[in-house]
């Protein structure tokens, strides 16, 4: 069986007892959403012309910042420690920002993304934003086709430490600890990529403690980042439908990866 497939079907095997019951959350712990495009552009086209739309971006996205493009690499010769080798290959594009720096949108040669910072309002003022600012880029850039859709989720969950013994009342796939230990989880990080079985779409979903501002508190990532990949026309009319689909995913990976007791935190 296909690792993913397999994943996917262990995911879904929680039951409804362990995950939590979908619904919309008052206070849901989205730290960024981000809508991304990646996409094909015709050769030799000049990202410069992406600063040119800036104006049709005010008076909301005051900011702008040019976006370079590194290449990181290592280098060792005989005998000497490795040295570390980076190549500035210009200018990527430019990332244009809200003057309460919630919102960026970025244009660039390899696609278009489009990032809300908590506080999160609302799906449908989101992807409005997105399908706004995408018009102005598909007008800008000479597109040839769109190779990624996806739409990504980043949570941060403030959990009380006091009552945090194992992950398991929160988390419904917490990281194992063998039993027989009797030691404290300082650290984890997890990463599985699932697909649904006869769909084109995966996920990666990542689980991470972050240092937390407070010991009173135990701060869980929960990273949700869900794709499709293809050659697909680069029109809005192509790509923004498919969305739906992508956040419908997100959703219910969001709620099958937490307990009720975790949700009922951000009621």
């Amino acid at each position: 069986m296909n690792i993913a497939v397999l994943l996917w079907s262990i995911l879904s095997d929680i039951t409804e007892l362990d995950m939590a019951r979908p619904r919309h959350l008052s206070r849901a712990p989205i730290v960024e959403a981000v809508v991304d495009v990646r996409a094909k552009t015709r050769a030799g086209f000049k990202p410069d012309t992406l600063l040119e739309v800036h104006g049709q971006l005010l008076p909301a996205y005051q900011h702008k910042e040019e976006m370079n493009h590194l290449e990181f690499g290592f280098f060792q010769a005989a005998g000497k420690p490795p040295e570390q080798h980076v190549k500035d290959l210009g200018n990527l594009g430019y990332r244009f920002i809200t003057s309460d720096r919630l919102q960026i949108v970025q244009f660039r040669t390899d696609g278009f993304s489009f990032s809300r910072l908590a506080p999160y309002t609302r799906w449908e003022e989101l992807f409005e934003e997105a399908s706004r600012l995408w018009a102005i880029y598909e007008k800008a850039a000479p597109l040839e086709e769109a190779t990624r859709l996806a739409v990504r989720y980043i949570n941060r969950l403030p959990l009380p430490a006091n009552k945090v013994q194992d992950f398991s009342p929160f988390l419904t796939a917490p990281p194992p600890v063998p039993k027989e230990l009797n030691v404290l989880l300082r650290h984890f990080l997890t990463r599985v990529t699932v697909r649904e079985p006869a769909s084109p779409i995966d996920a990666h979903i990542v689980q991470a403690i972050q240092p937390a501002p407070s010991e009173e508190v135990i701060s869980v990532i929960l990273d949700i980042d869900v794709f499709e990949t293809g050659a697909f026309a680069p029109s809005g009319e192509v790509i923004l439908p498919r969305f739906a689909a992508l956040r419908e995913v997100k959703n219910r990976l969001f709620f099958a990866s937490l307990t009720e007791q975790a949700v009922a935190l951000f009621e």
